[in-house]
């Protein structure tokens, strides 16, 4: 079963709305900071999956600031999942420092069907990401649903894009200490936390977290995969795509140019996924 762990996919009038949400909410505005972005619609995600081969997405918005963006789009993601749930996994969108309302946003998620929480930008959402005060609570309640959370991760160095942030490997090792019961997908390779595993604290620190391959091709060449298996191991990779940043294809064809192995490629592309979260 082959199965992107990272799509986004927003309600269809935030195409016409970019002036708008960009003025009440900062990772809108970070991520897409003039008009003129097309954001992909539902259909063209089911198209491309069909025409890469794709047998299960799991779709998301962002780590919105306002919470009325944030509930539009859950309910616009639940319902579409509610249409195609052989073909769409649901993530929900939420900020820890909305305190009780964000706890009550997940379980209402939870209730509409959602599997998981993300993906969080801890930067343009203003929280503490290494702290335990703010994102206890939301981190307590992903435990008790069993719901995986997906950070957006950044590097320390290299070239500038829309999206870098501060959210660099040595907070996100803290991060995942703090909270090494719950299920924790960093994403874009965790910043390049994985290869800080031939440390044994790190290596160890990382049961319960994983990595998913979106926008690789822009960060990393193909070599990294192999090198990354074998420090954390095989089943701790997740191929996601970003779409519609870029298509599945490309970043499959990223993968598979490395010399990952066919075994351990079928493992990347669904396997690992399917066994995080019980999917038959």
């Amino acid at each position: 079963m082959l199965i992107d762990s990272h799509c986004h996919i927003f309600p269809p009038d935030f195409i016409t709305r970019q002036s708008e949400l960009r003025a009440i909410d900062s990772t809108f505005s970070n991520l897409f900071p003039q008009n003129g972005y097309s954001f992909a619609l539902v259909e063209e995600l089911l198209e491309s999956m069909a025409q890469n081969g794709i047998d299960k997405s799991i779709i998301m918005g962002m780590g919105w600031v306002n919470i009325d963006i944030a509930r539009e789009c859950n309910r616009y993601i639940a319902n579409i999942v509610s249409q195609y749930p052989d073909k769409l996994i649901g993530y929900c969108s939420v900020n820890p420092i909305w305190g009780n309302a964000a706890i009550s946003e997940v379980q209402e998620c939870y209730s509409l069907g959602l599997r998981g929480i993300g993906e969080l930008h801890p930067d343009t959402q203003d929280f503490d990401i290494t702290g335990l005060d703010i994102i206890e609570p939301l981190m307590a309640e992903a435990r008790k649903l069993a719901m995986p959370i997906v950070v957006h991760c950044s590097e320390p160095v290299g070239h500038l894009y829309p999206g870098k942030g501060f959210t660099t490997p040595d907070k996100i090792f803290r991060f995942i200490t703090n909270f090494s019961d719950n299920i924790i997908i960093c994403a874009h390779l965790g910043g390049g936390l994985p290869l800080y595993g031939f440390m044994p604290e790190v290596l160890k620190s990382l049961k319960n977290v994983y990595f998913d391959t979106s926008a690789t091709p822009y960060l990393y060449k193909s070599d990294i995969f192999p090198v990354i298996r074998d420090i954390i191991g095989i089943q701790k990779i997740l191929f996601g795509s970003d779409y519609p940043l870029l298509e599945p294809s490309k970043v499959i064809s990223h993968i598979a140019s490395s010399e990952i192995g066919t075994q351990d490629l079928n493992k990347i592309l669904g396997t690992n996924i399917s066994d995080i979260l019980g999917i038959a």
